[in-house]
């Protein structure tokens, strides 16, 4: 892994001290519900006043009931509105990672109609995107890789990888997470770390349920050596997580508290 990061599960003032004090950088979930952006700016700019001392941040964008692939092409409008406007507060926020879900819902569209759809849109919404910018598609309901694996080799642009989310991968795919690693390979840019029981999407702690973790981070540092990793586990479950990622040996040499 490049390295490794804290998700904020929307309770930012609990999780932002933890990664001060281990030198970790963050991601920023509070605004992915796109009202927040647009009804408390205050929050953005308290935010950024407080993570200049992080100098790696990732923000997950808007994304309830998106879907970019839509047959509706109001669908995809609205889709691109909320995507823009969580663009425009990962830029205030200086984070240069946004994570979007990937967005499809099996058995709702044929893959060889939305895949198109999908693709286009995201030409599209690309053209006047910064460079230095990546974005991310993560994983949700879909059932295996394979149409993440499409619809990202045929954007093909630098600024679009995999946000592999374990848990999800694990809970709704029928296919396990090791075979996900190693289908999306090098298109993993990005990933979430979580546990559960395979029942439902539960975020626990590292350990607490039943997702191979041992293999399933040798795999990642196998087949997608530079994705940078994000604990996503309950906030109350950060800490024993990142210990065992420490204990385990899964975390950069030169990640030392600040």
């Amino acid at each position: 892994m490049q390295r490794i990061l804290i998700s904020d599960n929307d309770d930012f003032d609990a999780v932002f001290p933890f990664c001060l004090s281990e030198g970790l950088g963050i991601e920023l979930q509070s605004f992915w519900n796109p009202t927040e952006c647009e009804l408390f700016p205050v929050r953005i700019e308290y935010q950024l006043q407080r993570i200049r001392a992080i100098d790696f941040r990732a923000f997950h964008a808007p994304f309830g009931d998106l879907n970019c692939g839509s047959y509706d092409p109001m669908i995809r409008e609205v889709s691109g509105q909320r995507m823009l406007l969580g663009c425009q507060t990962a830029y205030k926020l200086n984070a240069e990672h946004v994570i979007f879900h990937h967005g499809y819902v099996p058995r709702t569209s044929p893959p060889k109609n939305w895949i198109p759809r999908f693709v286009q849109f995201w030409k599209s919404f690309l053209d006047d995107k910064p460079e230095n910018v990546h974005f991310h598609l993560e994983n949700m309901l879909e059932l295996s890789p394979d149409i993440m694996i499409d619809t990202i080799d045929s954007i093909s642009d630098t600024r679009v990888s995999a946000c592999l989310d374990v848990g999800h991968a694990h809970c709704n795919s029928t296919t396990s997470v090791l075979q996900w690693i190693e289908k999306l390979g090098n298109r993993i840019e990005h990933v979430h770390l979580h546990d559960n029981d395979g029942t439902s999407d539960q975020h626990m702690a590292i350990g607490e349920g039943n997702i191979p973790f041992q293999d399933v981070c040798c795999a990642l540092n196998e087949y997608s050596p530079n994705a940078i990793w994000s604990l996503e586990t309950s906030t109350s479950s950060i800490k024993k997580s990142y210990k065992w990622l420490k204990e385990a040996g899964f975390t950069p040499k030169d990640e030392l508290p600040m």
